[in-house]
């Protein structure tokens, strides 16, 4: 690939999906993004409207299916969705052939009905987004989530798309933990992503040391985390301005 093709990439990145996400962070945007990632890196003739718009179809479906029913609770509506996308439409997680490169594909997830939990949760966060279902994505430790936030905001329902919708309930969820950690014992409440989330809110209220010890935690147990260079980024600058301060104070 040519220096000229890769700028070219770059900036398709950034005008079609890097700069929406800054200017609004619209998480409903993710199928739509993910079928720019598949046309820049392996399908250049892709047409992502259309492709959007069999995903978008497959809701409008849905919608009218059970519209005579609504209101429904939202466990309902996620065993409408569940039953929709892997019992009619057969979509299940790709068990056999896990890491196929394909599978990070949403076009081809589409044709062949089979991915990983990332790309069939984009898939899952779209329809319910046209049923006007919040969703919402959950990055779980090395494996995709979404939930639903019920009206109380004090409560969430955890969906797994990837084995069917099921409801995670905290068994569910520690169970999964261990099995990607499984000689770290790592609790719920101490799981890498919430170990990192917990550093963030330590440094927006201006508790920097706390912050510091909490995101070097997070990258000990997820050193390979997709976000490891900027949490870095963000211990360096931690560690840089207690080395100012330290040297105004001598």
């Amino acid at each position: 690939m040519s220096v000229n093709n890769l700028q070219s990439i770059i900036e398709d990145w950034k005008n079609n999906v890097v700069n929406i996400i800054n200017s609004s962070g619209d998480t409903n945007r993710l199928a739509e993004f993910a079928l720019h990632l598949s046309r820049l890196l392996a399908y250049p003739d892709l047409d992502v409207i259309n492709s959007l718009k069999k995903i978008d179809t497959m809701g409008d479906e849905l919608r009218q299916a059970i519209k005579k029913y609504m209101p429904l609770r939202p466990t309902q509506i996620i065993e409408e969705i569940n039953n929709y996308l892997f019992k009619t439409k057969q979509f299940k997680g790709n068990i056999q052939d896990y890491h196929n490169p394909l599978n990070n594909y949403l076009n081809i997830v589409l044709q062949q009905k089979s991915g990983i939990p990332i790309t069939l949760s984009i898939l899952y966060l779209r329809v319910a987004y046209v049923l006007n279902f919040n969703l919402y994505p959950v990055n779980f430790p090395a494996h995709f989530l979404v939930k639903h936030v019920l009206e109380d905001n004090n409560n969430e329902i955890i969906i797994d798309p990837f084995n069917g919708g099921r409801i995670m309930d905290d068994y569910a969820m520690k169970e999964l933990l261990d099995q990607f950690y499984p000689l770290q014992n790592v609790s719920l409440t101490h799981a890498p992503s919430a170990m990192r989330d917990k550093g963030m809110i330590l440094l927006k209220r201006q508790k920097p040391i706390e912050a510091f010890q909490m995101l070097n935690s997070y990258l000990e147990l997820d050193p390979e985390a997709e976000d490891a260079d900027a949490v870095l980024d963000i211990i360096r600058q931690i560690r840089a301005e207690k080395n100012k301060q330290g040297s105004r104070e001598k």
